[in-house]
């Protein structure tokens, strides 16, 4: 049997991507304990609310509860978003402005598609969310990768130097996976102000996608800055993967903005790629209970009770990182190859992904949303290989 050369190209590519979901990997010395780092797949349970607002929808069926929604998602849960969204960002956003998909993921799909012509470009930003390239390609575009600063913060120059006319969208994950960081309100104003001069240029609108998957996991008091009101031709990509805790369940939407032109178009255009993907309709059940679950999430709390242990500990062995603002990741350097790095620390019984999956060499990801008894046993490790590094580059 001959499968598609493309595909057969990606499996070797991405093999590991598929280890990371299949349980106990067959890494490590003897019967180590093995820590997994790997996936950012949250072992905090949902908040009580998911509980009790799923209880409640399944105790009270009603005629075809778990038929198919209509193409966009329920009306009612539609309606929800939007009343949250117009709170929030004081746009008159509606249910025409909103449609129900099948996670984060799926809205990045089908934007995707209703957007893209073959060769069309978009811009995605280094450290990057590792499947953006295959998401472009799934629907004929084309990568352009742009690196951030060392600090991973925009570089509107390089940005800049990437647009061409076959420039169609540019997605940005603030706060981002891998690093958690949030750019700030500034330099997203400065992308804004570059877009729009090249909008002028070309004649033609390019899009913001914002990939907000990790907009309710943030840190200190940090804020997330409006993309709403600084860009107008920005399409949302959002998900309750990472605010309920919920990966496993596929919920998420995607917004358009309200003042952008032609949305309605565009509307039509999603809607009819959430029906020839094979997505037909986001998960039905979680569409009834997410509408009763605006504006809840997890404690946060948690989450940043595991950063500062991770990071505090870290910091002392001698590893150099910025520490994460916002989503659950932890991206520090390495003394040399990541992948020898990622390597050594398997010998530890330590899963982490190499940087270089991310777009940027040199460095580690590290998931914290894991148990913190996970966290603690794995310190002796992470101390362990970085001593080891050390000492060898004294030696040389």
């Amino acid at each position: 049997m001959s499968i598609s050369l493309k595909v057969k190209e990606g499996i070797a590519a991405s093999s590991w991507v598929v280890k990371i979901f299949e349980g106990r990997p067959q890494t490590g010395s003897g019967d180590k304990e093995m820590y997994d780092f790997r996936l950012g797949n949250p072992k905090i349970e949902p908040p009580l609310e998911f509980a009790e607002e799923l209880k409640k929808v399944a105790n009270n069926p009603f005629p075809e509860m778990h038929g198919y929604s209509a193409l966009a998602g329920h009306i009612q849960t539609r309606e929800a978003i939007a009343t949250t969204l117009s709170k929030e960002r004081g746009l008159p956003f509606t249910a025409q402005h909103v449609i129900m998909t099948a996670g984060g993921a799926g809205a990045l799909n089908i934007i995707l598609k209703a957007i893209l012509n073959p060769g069309d470009e978009v811009i995605v930003l280094s450290p990057l969310y590792l499947e953006y390239p295959y998401y472009i390609d799934n629907h004929g575009g084309v990568c352009s990768v742009v690196e951030t600063n060392a600090d991973f913060t925009l570089n509107i120059d390089t940005i800049a130097a990437k647009i061409t006319p076959r420039t169609k969208a540019i997605i940005i994950n603030s706060p981002n996976n891998p690093t958690g960081t949030i750019y700030s309100e500034e330099s997203l104003k400065s992308v804004a102000r570059l877009l729009n001069e090249k909008n002028r240029q070309f004649g033609k609108d390019i899009f913001l996608i914002y990939d907000a998957a990790y907009q309710d996991i943030i840190y200190d008091d940090n804020k997330i800055p409006d993309i709403f009101n600084i860009y107008s031709n920005t399409i949302f990509a959002a998900s309750y993967s990472k605010p309920l805790s919920i990966p496993g369940e596929r919920i998420g939407y995607a917004a358009v903005h309200p003042a952008m032109k032609n949305s309605g178009e565009l509307m039509e255009a999603l809607t009819f790629a959430n029906r020839v993907l094979g997505y037909l309709s986001a998960p039905v059940l979680m569409q009834h209970v997410v509408a009763g679950l605006q504006g809840v999430c997890v404690d946060r709390a948690e989450y940043q009770e595991r950063r500062d242990m991770f990071c505090n500990a870290l910091r002392d062995f001698g590893y150099a990182f910025i520490r994460p603002k916002g989503a659950y990741y932890i991206f520090p350097e390495t003394p040399g190859d990541d992948l020898v790095f990622t390597q050594e620390l398997a010998k530890e019984g330590i899963l982490v992904l190499p940087g270089k999956s991310f777009g940027r060499s040199g460095y580690i990801r590290i998931a914290f949303c894991v148990k913190k008894e996970t966290i603690k046993k794995s310190l002796p490790g992470f101390k362990k290989v970085k001593d080891f590094f050390k000492r060898n580059a004294k030696a040389k």
